[in-house]
């Protein structure tokens, strides 16, 4: 979805917009019914839903905290990749979930891409987790046999 933000059409979004990164239909599930139960979210119909008022300001404060610079796409690749010790395992597992929530797609178990600029917001996840020195982001401009596919995921051909 490459809408802007601050501009939320109050006609509403699909539930299957949101099919994309291939997330856990449960998972899913579960999602939309606690952001309906914070009152961010209300049904529309069986297929669709609305922001509400409350539900459009979480959104944008949401997406300026962690995509401040998205825009337009510079044809490099952010790769994330992280070697996390055993003792932090379950930190491990929280950076995995956070990348994959914000668009990020796995390469391998502990790599990851996005094609915008994100060094800072990942920089605030890591450090909230206490990765930092676990972690890096290697600008590409290319990531392999996967790129066309990985293009598609992101809408960029």
């Amino acid at each position: 979805m490459s809408r802007e933000w601050s501009q939320i059409p109050y006609k509403g979004f699909r539930y299957s917009d949101f099919n994309r990164y291939e997330h856990n239909t449960n998972k899913k599930y579960f999602g939309f019914k606690n952001l309906e139960q914070r009152g961010l979210i209300k049904s529309k119909d069986k297929n669709s839903f609305i922001f509400t008022k409350n539900g459009r300001e979480w959104l944008n404060k949401s997406h300026i905290r962690y995509f401040k610079n998205k825009g337009e796409w510079d044809k490099k690749w952010r790769v994330l990749i992280f070697d996390i010790p055993q003792e932090l395992h379950k930190n491990r597992i929280q950076l995995r979930r956070k990348l994959k929530s914000l668009g990020f797609v796995m390469l391998q178990k502990s790599v990851f891409v996005f094609p915008y600029p994100c060094h800072e917001e990942v920089g605030d996840i890591c450090k909230k987790l206490c990765v930092s020195d676990y972690v890096d982001i290697i600008l590409a401009e290319s990531i392999g046999f996967k790129e066309k596919e990985v293009l598609k995921t992101f809408n960029l051909i």
